[in-house]
């Protein structure tokens, strides 16, 4: 299974690049994120791991990650599993490109099913329904606000 989603984010890369990387500003267009902690010692970099805890409904869910692409301004690549994706390993791509004043932000997403069992490959067209539509959502919540802080740097500066 995979994503895509594509838009144009009136701010430079270094400015979307923190709202896509430090989980403060992550829990703000991530709905449900409560918590996104580093596991790992170091500087963050591919192999680094990280722990996700989301609201999910009524219940509160646990993922495990790990950097797998790390080039700052241009490109992040996470994997991540857990509980609630009963063998299922998710990957979430975010490809950056500077155009000037704005910047092209490419993102996909994609399920690994291979180890799931019948019922969660059977649900995963429900499943990417679903997860298209909150996608949809984050990312206009994550282009307002990226504008808005370039906005403001502007006038500050």
């Amino acid at each position: 299974m995979e994503t895509t989603y594509t838009t144009l984010i009136d701010c430079p890369p270094e400015t979307l690049w923190t709202w896509i990387e430090e989980p403060d500003k992550q829990k703000q267009w991530m709905k449900g994120l409560l918590e996104n902690v580093d596991t790992s010692d170091g500087p963050t970099r591919v192999g680094s791991t990280f722990r996700m805890t989301i609201q999910e409904g009524r219940r509160v869910a646990e993922y495990d990650g790990e950097i797998i692409n790390y080039d700052p301004y241009r490109r992040l690549g996470v994997r991540f599993w857990g509980a609630t994706l009963q063998g299922v390993e998710m990957t979430a791509d975010y490809r950056l490109q500077n155009l000037g004043t704005r910047t092209r932000l490419d993102y996909t997403a994609t399920a690994d099913t291979s180890n799931a069992s019948f019922f969660m490959r059977l649900m995963m067209p429900l499943f990417k329904l679903f997860s298209a539509a909150q996608l949809r959502g984050f990312m206009k919540t994550l282009k307002h606000l990226a504008e808005a802080e370039a906005a403001q740097t502007t006038v500050e500066a």
